[in-house]
């Protein structure tokens, strides 16, 4: 067979007359007002820039966006129980509940509060589960009566076990 006569340019780019060109111009004009709405509503929308620079930042730390977010709130945390102070150690322990609360819920554990919860889940996702229901029982009775005489060991006891359960449930890495 002899493929010398073949002209491949007419073959793989055929002349464009009448509806054929029309067509070819107006798809490639509806091409680029595709793009140009995509790169409006991305400029324009926080969202969505916000989303794309989370992806950038997680992608080069190895992390989750909001690990570094939780780490920051635990660090504030640890530094109220270091005070001398018996408010500031129940604070420590009231916000401790709050995190943890917060953090499992984003994590899609069912219930309406710490305590439901911790109820919901049996001991295989936390080391030490009955020292968080025991923390969250202080936290209860910090919220309760405000007035309740804190000692510093049980504060850190409290604040240990919520330290555990962030880290069993890889909400953050300790440093």
């Amino acid at each position: 067979m002899d493929f010398s006569n073949i002209d491949f340019e007419t073959i793989f780019f055929p002349e464009m007359t009448g509806w054929l060109f029309a067509a070819k111009v107006f798809f490639i004009l509806f091409d680029f007002g595709v793009i140009a709405f995509i790169v409006y509503v991305w400029a324009t929308t926080i969202y969505l820039r916000r989303l794309y620079i989370w992806d950038v930042i997680e992608f080069f730390t190895f992390r989750a966006y909001n690990v570094r977010l939780i780490d920051k709130d635990w660090l504030k945390i640890k530094k109220r129980l270091l005070t001398k102070k018996e408010a500031e150690w129940k604070l420590a322990v009231v916000e401790a509940d709050l995190l943890v609360d917060d953090v499992l819920g984003r994590l899609g554990f069912a219930g309406k509060n710490l305590a439901e919860k911790l109820e919901s889940y049996k001991n295989d996702i936390f080391s030490d589960l009955d020292a968080m229901k025991e923390a969250d029982c202080v936290y209860r009775k910090i919220v309760l009566n405000p007035k309740i005489i804190l000692d510093y060991q049980e504060a850190k006891q409290s604040f240990l076990a919520f330290n555990q359960g962030l880290k069993d449930v890889m909400a953050f890495r300790d440093k």
